[in-house]
């Protein structure tokens, strides 16, 4: 049979093949109609103008505060130290670097007076460094010769403010910045960058690692260049969610795909950080939720109360998470009334009950 073709036909046809050519000219051009140019992603963190000295150097400042608290173990210390660490005042830093940078902690960290009020705990307790503790009585338990400084309730005032920072300072700003950055212009120039590549150079200094990151590699203590703070926990609770390779991964091709104006892998990558920074912070709190109720662990209040302060903190570090989160404000509020029990309670309910449901939350809101 002979096929007859209609003038309407054929004009359909034509329009169709017009449409996909445009479609795929498309591809290639942004929808404000700017080229999209061709790149590769890097193995390293070294593009040009890169500018997250700032972040870097409230990171660094943030491991030399939780050190300091830290010492509250064996030393009395006093709360004004650990505020002039947050004010950036009267030259407190071990590294001199950070005293003349003009970087506080307290102008990005969220709920300052919170920390301040842990810091006060901190040098309070530290005047119980050589005594027993008690449920009710601040003081030190042993394991081995591990000490752990905890309050009256059982928790370490210390890991409360270094993992509550790591997610009201860090991890806050990060979340804010790669929400907002899509939004961000990124034509003007000024200072070596554009307002979009700043601030996702900001974010990525807020995760602590080195620009030649290596999530293969063991660092050493003693390494200058090792991640620091969210860098450290990368390798220490995010092997099994490759949290690592993933987000860092993800910092190097956003990077590169707003060098090449390829906005939609931007929106992509930013997304993916969000996401697996929060479910590495998810980990880290399911583990030490977990550690407390370990039969090994049981009756070592030392083991059982640190891994709790942790968790502590990481729990509240998870009210910064973004609006992406798949923590619903129901669940987190049960989370956070869960490790704000007195962890005397806590490990002596029969079958661990509030911790093995703080578990359950963890394990099915993150896939972990």
């Amino acid at each position: 049979m002979k096929k007859v073709f209609t003038k309407a036909f054929l004009f359909s046809l034509t329009g169709s093949l017009l449409a996909l050519t445009a479609c795929k000219k498309d591809k290639n051009t942004t929808p404000e109609g700017e080229t999209i140019l061709p790149y590769t992603v890097p193995t390293t963190y070294n593009f040009t103008g890169a500018a997250y000295l700032k972040a870097n150097q409230r990171v660094r400042m943030g491991a030399e505060l939780n050190s300091f608290l830290g010492t509250a173990n064996n030393t009395v210390i006093t709360a004004q130290k650990a505020n002039d660490m947050l004010d950036n005042k009267n030259n407190v830093f071990a590294d001199a670097t950070l005293n003349t940078s003009g970087v506080t902690l307290v102008e990005k960290t969220a709920e300052a007076d919170y920390f301040r009020g842990h810091f006060a705990t901190q040098a309070t307790n530290s005047n119980s460094n050589t005594v027993a503790a008690t449920n009710g009585t601040a003081g030190i338990y042993t394991s081995g010769t591990t000490k752990r400084l905890v309050g009256a309730t059982g928790l370490e005032s210390n890991q409360a403010v270094a993992k509550g920072m790591m997610g009201a300072l860090y991890f806050k700003e990060a979340m804010t910045l790669l929400t907002n950055v899509s939004t961000l212009d990124n034509k003007t120039v000024a200072d070596g960058g554009t307002a979009m590549t700043r601030a996702w150079d900001e974010a990525f200094g807020n995760l602590g690692v080195p620009i030649d990151y290596d999530f293969n590699k063991t660092y050493a203590n003693t390494d200058a260049n090792r991640p620091l703070l969210w860098g450290g926990y990368l390798a220490e609770r995010g092997k099994a969610i490759q949290a690592g390779e993933i987000i860092f991964g993800a910092f190097l091709k956003g990077r590169a795909a707003i060098g090449s104006r390829d906005y939609a892998v931007v929106k992509a990558q930013a997304e993916i950080i969000q996401d697996k920074w929060e479910q590495l912070n998810a980990a880290a709190a399911l583990e030490y939720s977990t550690i407390p109720t370990n039969s090994v662990n049981v009756g070592n209040f030392a083991t059982q109360f640190h891994a709790l302060s942790e968790g502590f903190g990481f729990i509240h570090s998870l009210k910064y998470r973004s609006t992406r989160s798949k923590l619903n404000a129901a669940d987190y509020a049960t989370l956070k009334a869960i490790f704000d029990t007195n962890f005397y309670t806590l490990i002596n309910e029969a079958g661990f009950t509030k911790l093995v449901q703080a578990q359950t939350i963890l394990k099915a809101t993150y896939g972990l």
